[in-house]
C-alpha cells in the first residue's frame, strides 16, 4: 500500500512536471518576466506590503508552534527553526525541512525532547493541511464556479484519503511511536492556550496568500482577495507532490491552472505564478542566509551534510 501511495505521488508530480514544461515552451518570455518583475519592485506599497505579510505570515506560525509545545521555548528559537524549515524546503527535491526544524529545536531547548519537538512539528504540519483544505473547500461555496467545484472537491477527498492512509500505515507499521505521539497531543490540547492554534494558522495562510494578490494587483490582473487567498491555498497544499526543490514545476503548475479557472488569461497566470514563486524563493534564500550567518554550529553541519549526502548523526 504505501510503494503504490510512493507511486501515485511521483505519477502526478511528473505530470505537473510536464504540464510545466509545455507552459514553459509556449508562454516563457524573459523580457515579459524581468518587466513584470521590476514593475512589482518599482510598486514600493505592493513589493514592500508583500514581503512584510509573508513574513509576519511565518512568525504567526512560529508563535503557533510557541503555544502547541506543552514546555517553555523561547520564541527566537521557534522563529529560526520555522525559517530554517522553508529555506531546507527549498534546497532540496522533498520537504525535508520539517526533520531539521524539529531536530533544531530539540538542539537547542535542553527541556524539550526529540519526540516532543517532532510532535509539535507533526502537529502543526497536519493544522496547516487542514486549513488550507478548509480554504480550498470554503471556495466552493465563496466563489461559486462550478470548475472550482470540480477541481476542489477531487483535491479535497484525496487530502482525506492520503491522511487516513497514513495514519493507517503509521498505527500498522509503528504503533508504540503513534500511540506516544497520541498521549502528547492529547496533553497538548488539553491547555486553554491551544484554542489559539486554529486561528493563528489561518490568519498566517491570509496573510501569505497577499503575496499572489499583490502581485496580480501590480500586474494589472483582476482578482479579488479571496480568490486569492483560495489560489494561494490550493497552490500551498499541491506541494504535497513537490519532487524538485522548492516544488518547482509543482507550484507554478497548479497556481497557473488555478488562475486559469478564474478566467485570468494562461500567459498571464504563469507569469504571476513565476513572479510570486522567485519571491518566494528570494525570501528563503535572504532568511536562510541570516540563519547561517547567525545561527549555531548544529545549522551549519547539517547543511554540510545535505550537500555531502550524508545521513543525519
Amino acid at each position: 500500500m504505501a510503494r503504490n501511495k510512493s507511486l501515485l505521488l511521483k505519477m502526478v508530480a511528473m505530470i505537473l512536471v510536464i504540464i510545466f514544461a509545455i507552459l514553459s515552451f509556449r508562454y516563457f518570455h524573459i523580457g515579459t518576466l524581468l518587466d513584470e518583475s521590476l514593475h512589482f519592485w518599482r510598486s514600493a506599497s505592493l513589493f514592500w506590503g508583500a514581503a512584510f505579510t509573508y513574513l509576519l505570515a511565518f512568525l504567526m506560525r512560529a508563535l503557533a508552534w510557541k503555544i502547541y509545545i506543552p514546555k517553555q521555548v523561547k520564541f527566537t528559537n521557534c522563529v529560526q527553526g520555522v525559517f530554517l524549515s522553508l529555506f531546507i524546503n527549498h534546497i532540496t527535491p522533498v520537504k525535508a525541512g520539517d526533520l531539521f526544524r524539529a531536530g533544531f529545536l530539540a538542539a537547542k531547548e535542553q527541556e524539550l525532547t526529540l519526540d516532543e519537538s517532532a510532535n509539535s512539528v507533526i502537529f502543526m504540519r497536519v493544522l496547516d493541511i487542514v486549513t488550507l483544505a478548509s480554504i480550498a473547500g470554503a471556495g466552493l461555496l465563496i466563489l461559486g464556479k462550478d470548475l472550482v467545484f470540480n477541481l476542489s472537491l477531487p483535491l479535497l477527498a484525496a487530502f482525506a484519503i492520503l491522511a487516513i492512509i497514513a495514519i493507517m500505515l503509521l498505527n500498522r507499521f509503528f504503533p508504540g511511536f503513534v500511540q506516544k505521539q497520541l498521549i502528547m497531543l492529547k496533553n497538548a490540547l488539553s491547555q486553554k492556550r491551544s484554542l489559539y492554534l486554529l486561528p493563528m494558522v489561518i490568519i498566517s495562510w491570509v496573510l501569505e496568500s497577499f503575496v499572489i494578490w499583490n502581485i496580480s494587483k501590480s500586474m494589472g490582473i483582476s482578482l479579488s482577495f479571496i480568490e486569492g487567498l483560495w489560489v494561494n491555498s490550493l497552490t500551498v497544499g499541491g506541494q504535497v507532490f513537490q519532487i524538485t526543490p522548492g516544488g518547482i514545476s509543482t507550484y507554478e503548475s497548479v497556481m497557473t491552472a488555478a488562475l486559469a479557472i478564474l478566467d485570468i488569461g494562461t500567459r498571464e497566470a504563469y507569469t504571476a505564478s513565476i513572479l510570486s514563486h522567485g519571491f518566494k524563493f528570494v525570501f528563503s534564500y535572504f532568511t536562510g542566509l541570516l540563519l547561517l550567518i547567525s545561527s549555531p554550529a548544529y545549522f551549519r553541519r547539517e547543511l554540510r551534510n545535505i550537500g555531502a549526502g550524508r545521513k543525519k548523526d
